[in-house]
Protein backbone atom coordinates (compact mmCIF):
# COMPACT_ATOMS: atom_id res chain seq x y z
CA UNK A 1 0.00 0.00 0.00
CA UNK A 2 3.46 2.13 -0.20
CA UNK A 3 3.21 5.00 -3.08
CA UNK A 4 5.72 4.69 -5.48
CA UNK A 5 7.22 7.88 -7.04
CA UNK A 6 4.59 7.65 -10.04
CA UNK A 7 1.60 7.89 -7.28
CA UNK A 8 3.65 10.37 -5.75
CA UNK A 9 3.80 12.07 -9.22
CA UNK A 10 -0.67 11.33 -9.92
CA UNK A 11 -1.11 12.63 -6.59
CA UNK A 12 0.90 15.72 -6.97
CA UNK A 13 -1.00 16.64 -10.01
CA UNK A 14 -4.87 15.80 -8.70
CA UNK A 15 -3.88 18.18 -5.56
CA UNK A 16 -2.29 21.11 -7.98
CA UNK A 17 -5.46 20.61 -10.44
CA UNK A 18 -8.49 21.18 -7.37
CA UNK A 19 -11.31 23.51 -8.43
CA UNK A 20 -10.32 23.09 -12.08
CA UNK A 21 -11.54 21.36 -15.07
CA UNK A 22 -8.83 18.85 -15.08
CA UNK A 23 -9.05 17.56 -11.76
CA UNK A 24 -11.38 14.95 -12.80
CA UNK A 25 -9.15 13.09 -15.46
CA UNK A 26 -6.45 13.35 -12.77
CA UNK A 27 -7.74 12.41 -9.80
CA UNK A 28 -9.27 9.09 -12.33
CA UNK A 29 -6.04 8.41 -13.12
CA UNK A 30 -5.07 7.66 -9.69
CA UNK A 31 -7.50 5.20 -9.08
CA UNK A 32 -6.78 3.64 -12.79
CA UNK A 33 -3.26 3.12 -11.33
CA UNK A 34 -3.94 0.82 -8.84
CA UNK A 35 -7.12 -1.23 -10.67
CA UNK A 36 -9.15 -1.76 -13.46
CA UNK A 37 -12.46 -0.18 -13.01
CA UNK A 38 -15.60 0.36 -15.94
CA UNK A 39 -17.49 3.74 -14.74
CA UNK A 40 -16.08 6.34 -12.51
CA UNK A 41 -19.18 8.77 -11.83
CA UNK A 42 -18.99 11.90 -9.16
CA UNK A 43 -22.39 12.95 -8.14
CA UNK A 44 -23.57 15.23 -5.58
CA UNK A 45 -26.19 14.53 -3.42
CA UNK A 46 -28.10 17.39 -1.88
CA UNK A 47 -30.98 16.65 0.46
CA UNK A 48 -34.88 16.30 -1.03
CA UNK A 49 -33.18 16.73 -4.51
CA UNK A 50 -32.27 14.07 -7.43
CA UNK A 51 -28.14 13.85 -7.61
CA UNK A 52 -26.47 15.24 -9.78
CA UNK A 53 -23.96 14.16 -11.92
CA UNK A 54 -20.50 16.06 -11.59
CA UNK A 55 -18.72 14.44 -13.80
CA UNK A 56 -18.37 10.95 -15.68
CA UNK A 57 -16.15 8.65 -17.38
CA UNK A 58 -17.30 5.30 -18.86
CA UNK A 59 -15.95 2.58 -20.57
CA UNK A 60 -16.61 3.06 -24.30
CA UNK A 61 -19.46 1.73 -25.57
CA UNK A 62 -20.18 -0.83 -22.35
CA UNK A 63 -22.67 0.47 -20.17
CA UNK A 64 -26.41 0.58 -21.96
CA UNK A 65 -26.75 4.76 -22.89
CA UNK A 66 -29.89 4.92 -20.84
CA UNK A 67 -28.41 3.37 -17.79
CA UNK A 68 -27.45 6.89 -16.48
CA UNK A 69 -29.93 8.59 -17.16
CA UNK A 70 -33.01 6.28 -15.94
CA UNK A 71 -30.68 6.42 -12.45
CA UNK A 72 -30.60 10.40 -12.08
CA UNK A 73 -34.27 10.57 -13.21
CA UNK A 74 -35.91 7.89 -11.88
CA UNK A 75 -34.22 4.96 -9.62
CA UNK A 76 -31.51 7.17 -7.80
CA UNK A 77 -33.90 6.47 -4.68
CA UNK A 78 -33.40 3.03 -4.55
CA UNK A 79 -29.05 3.28 -4.81
CA UNK A 80 -27.97 2.20 -1.38
CA UNK A 81 -25.44 5.06 -1.67
CA UNK A 82 -28.18 7.35 -1.85
CA UNK A 83 -29.68 6.14 0.79
CA UNK A 84 -27.30 6.12 3.23
CA UNK A 85 -27.04 8.28 5.62
CA UNK A 86 -24.60 6.94 8.63
CA UNK A 87 -21.48 8.34 7.89
CA UNK A 88 -19.03 9.52 9.91
CA UNK A 89 -17.50 13.52 10.12
CA UNK A 90 -15.02 12.54 7.92
CA UNK A 91 -16.69 10.62 5.26
CA UNK A 92 -15.53 6.85 4.35
CA UNK A 93 -15.09 4.33 1.30
CA UNK A 94 -17.85 1.62 1.12
CA UNK A 95 -18.60 -1.07 -0.66
CA UNK A 96 -22.41 -1.72 -1.96
CA UNK A 97 -23.05 -4.69 0.14
CA UNK A 98 -21.90 -3.17 3.45
CA UNK A 99 -24.21 -0.41 3.31
CA UNK A 100 -27.32 -2.55 0.66
CA UNK A 101 -30.24 -3.49 2.67
CA UNK A 102 -30.55 -7.44 3.78
CA UNK A 103 -32.88 -8.19 0.50
CA UNK A 104 -31.29 -5.38 -1.57
CA UNK A 105 -29.38 -8.30 -4.24
CA UNK A 106 -33.31 -9.88 -4.36
CA UNK A 107 -34.77 -6.37 -4.73
CA UNK A 108 -36.62 -5.40 -7.72
CA UNK A 109 -34.34 -2.03 -8.26
CA UNK A 110 -31.41 -4.81 -8.50
CA UNK A 111 -32.67 -6.94 -10.72
CA UNK A 112 -34.64 -5.23 -13.04
CA UNK A 113 -32.29 -2.17 -13.08
CA UNK A 114 -28.77 -2.72 -11.70
CA UNK A 115 -27.99 -6.12 -13.01
CA UNK A 116 -29.22 -5.43 -16.50
CA UNK A 117 -26.22 -2.54 -16.89
CA UNK A 118 -23.98 -5.70 -16.29
CA UNK A 119 -22.21 -4.20 -13.10
CA UNK A 120 -21.11 -6.55 -10.53
CA UNK A 121 -19.30 -4.53 -8.40
CA UNK A 122 -19.12 -1.25 -6.83
CA UNK A 123 -16.88 0.99 -4.34
CA UNK A 124 -17.93 4.52 -3.26
CA UNK A 125 -16.54 7.42 -1.95
CA UNK A 126 -19.04 9.41 0.23
CA UNK A 127 -18.01 12.96 1.82
CA UNK A 128 -20.45 15.03 3.92
CA UNK A 129 -20.55 18.61 3.50
CA UNK A 130 -21.84 21.31 6.47
CA UNK A 131 -24.91 21.74 4.87
CA UNK A 132 -26.10 18.16 4.66
CA UNK A 133 -25.00 17.65 1.01
CA UNK A 134 -23.13 14.41 0.03
CA UNK A 135 -20.35 14.04 -2.41
CA UNK A 136 -20.25 10.54 -4.15
CA UNK A 137 -17.71 8.81 -6.16
CA UNK A 138 -18.80 5.85 -7.61
CA UNK A 139 -16.58 3.23 -9.01
CA UNK A 140 -18.04 0.00 -10.63
CA UNK A 141 -16.75 -3.44 -12.48
CA UNK A 142 -18.84 -5.36 -15.18
CA UNK A 143 -19.10 -8.71 -14.58
CA UNK A 144 -16.10 -9.56 -16.77
CA UNK A 145 -13.82 -7.63 -14.62
CA UNK A 146 -14.73 -9.33 -11.70
CA UNK A 147 -15.33 -8.21 -7.95
CA UNK A 148 -12.94 -6.13 -6.32
CA UNK A 149 -9.79 -7.97 -4.80
CA UNK A 150 -9.37 -7.67 -1.24
CA UNK A 151 -5.73 -5.97 -2.18
CA UNK A 152 -7.46 -3.48 -3.94
CA UNK A 153 -10.15 -2.58 -1.27
CA UNK A 154 -7.48 -2.55 1.37
CA UNK A 155 -5.44 0.19 -0.91
CA UNK A 156 -8.57 1.70 -1.28
CA UNK A 157 -9.54 1.96 2.70
CA UNK A 158 -5.88 2.98 3.28
CA UNK A 159 -5.47 5.90 1.42
CA UNK A 160 -9.19 7.16 1.59
CA UNK A 161 -8.97 9.84 3.97
CA UNK A 162 -6.54 11.93 1.32
CA UNK A 163 -9.30 10.72 -1.72
CA UNK A 164 -11.81 12.27 0.61
CA UNK A 165 -9.89 15.58 1.36
CA UNK A 166 -9.15 16.19 -2.18
CA UNK A 167 -12.62 15.51 -3.73
CA UNK A 168 -14.32 17.69 -0.91
CA UNK A 169 -12.03 20.17 -1.90
CA UNK A 170 -12.72 19.81 -5.04
CA UNK A 171 -16.21 20.28 -5.30
CA UNK A 172 -15.95 23.14 -2.25
CA UNK A 173 -14.31 25.13 -4.85
CA UNK A 174 -16.29 24.75 -7.82
CA UNK A 175 -19.28 26.42 -5.95
CA UNK A 176 -17.94 27.75 -2.55
CA UNK A 177 -21.60 29.25 -2.20
CA UNK A 178 -23.91 26.35 -2.80
CA UNK A 179 -22.74 24.31 0.22
CA UNK A 180 -24.32 27.30 2.73
CA UNK A 181 -27.36 27.16 0.90
CA UNK A 182 -30.63 25.92 2.38
CA UNK A 183 -31.73 23.08 0.07
CA UNK A 184 -35.67 23.04 -0.92
CA UNK A 185 -36.86 20.15 0.57
CA UNK A 186 -39.18 17.96 -1.61
CA UNK A 187 -41.58 14.88 -0.65
CA UNK A 188 -39.64 11.44 0.31
CA UNK A 189 -41.08 8.21 -1.24
CA UNK A 190 -42.82 7.37 1.30
CA UNK A 191 -44.53 10.77 1.44
CA UNK A 192 -45.40 10.37 -2.45
CA UNK A 193 -46.57 6.73 -2.13
CA UNK A 194 -48.78 8.03 0.74
CA UNK A 195 -50.19 11.06 -1.98
CA UNK A 196 -50.15 8.77 -4.71
CA UNK A 197 -52.47 6.18 -2.72
CA UNK A 198 -54.83 8.95 -1.64
CA UNK A 199 -55.38 10.79 -4.92
CA UNK A 200 -54.70 8.28 -7.75
CA UNK A 201 -55.91 5.01 -5.91
CA UNK A 202 -58.54 6.00 -2.85
CA UNK A 203 -56.80 4.21 -0.51
CA UNK A 204 -56.11 5.49 2.87
CA UNK A 205 -52.25 4.49 3.54
CA UNK A 206 -51.14 5.28 6.91
CA UNK A 207 -47.73 6.97 7.49
CA UNK A 208 -46.27 3.69 8.53
CA UNK A 209 -47.42 1.71 5.41
CA UNK A 210 -46.08 4.06 3.24
CA UNK A 211 -42.81 4.12 4.87
CA UNK A 212 -42.67 0.47 5.18
CA UNK A 213 -43.49 0.57 1.25
CA UNK A 214 -40.67 2.73 0.61
CA UNK A 215 -38.47 0.30 2.41
CA UNK A 216 -39.78 -2.69 1.26
CA UNK A 217 -39.07 -1.24 -2.43
CA UNK A 218 -35.34 0.07 -1.62
CA UNK A 219 -34.81 -4.21 -0.72
CA UNK A 220 -35.23 -4.42 3.67
CA UNK A 221 -36.71 -7.26 4.51
CA UNK A 222 -39.34 -6.87 7.61
CA UNK A 223 -36.55 -6.99 10.11
CA UNK A 224 -34.82 -4.64 8.55
CA UNK A 225 -37.35 -2.16 8.10
CA UNK A 226 -38.38 -2.19 11.57
CA UNK A 227 -34.46 -1.34 12.33
CA UNK A 228 -34.85 1.50 10.13
CA UNK A 229 -38.23 2.63 11.21
CA UNK A 230 -37.19 1.54 15.34
CA UNK A 231 -40.22 -0.53 15.74
CA UNK A 232 -41.03 -4.10 16.34
CA UNK A 233 -40.39 -6.34 13.43
CA UNK A 234 -43.59 -7.93 14.40
CA UNK A 235 -45.34 -4.94 13.81
CA UNK A 236 -43.30 -4.13 11.38
CA UNK A 237 -45.14 -7.32 9.28
CA UNK A 238 -48.34 -6.60 10.27
CA UNK A 239 -48.26 -2.76 8.27
CA UNK A 240 -46.72 -5.12 5.28
CA UNK A 241 -49.89 -7.05 5.38
CA UNK A 242 -52.02 -3.94 5.96
CA UNK A 243 -50.07 -2.36 2.83
CA UNK A 244 -50.67 -5.37 0.56
CA UNK A 245 -54.18 -5.97 1.10
CA UNK A 246 -55.25 -2.32 0.38
CA UNK A 247 -53.30 -1.92 -2.22
CA UNK A 248 -54.45 -5.67 -3.46
CA UNK A 249 -51.15 -7.05 -3.98
CA UNK A 250 -48.95 -9.78 -2.70
CA UNK A 251 -45.63 -9.48 -3.22
CA UNK A 252 -42.74 -7.21 -3.56
CA UNK A 253 -42.72 -7.38 -7.20
CA UNK A 254 -46.40 -6.40 -7.27
CA UNK A 255 -45.27 -3.57 -5.03
CA UNK A 256 -42.62 -2.29 -7.19
CA UNK A 257 -44.45 -2.54 -10.70
CA UNK A 258 -47.26 -0.40 -8.91
CA UNK A 259 -45.54 2.36 -7.35
CA UNK A 260 -41.97 2.94 -9.28
CA UNK A 261 -42.98 5.24 -11.92
CA UNK A 262 -43.59 7.51 -9.09
CA UNK A 263 -39.67 8.45 -9.52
Amino acid sequence: MNLTERDILRLRRAMATVGTPAFFPAYRRLFRARMPFATFLMFRFDPGKAPMLLDAWLMAKKLPSSALTEYVDNTYAFDPFFQFRDLPRGGGLYRLPEIAPDRFFSSEYYLEYYRKTGLCDEVGLLAPLPSGTRLHLSISRFEEMGPYRRRELQCLKHHAPVLLELLTQHVTLLDPHRSENTPVETPSLAELIRSHAREKLAIGLTKREAQIAALVMQGHSNGSAALTLDIARETSKVHRRNLYRKLAISSQSELFGLLRHLM
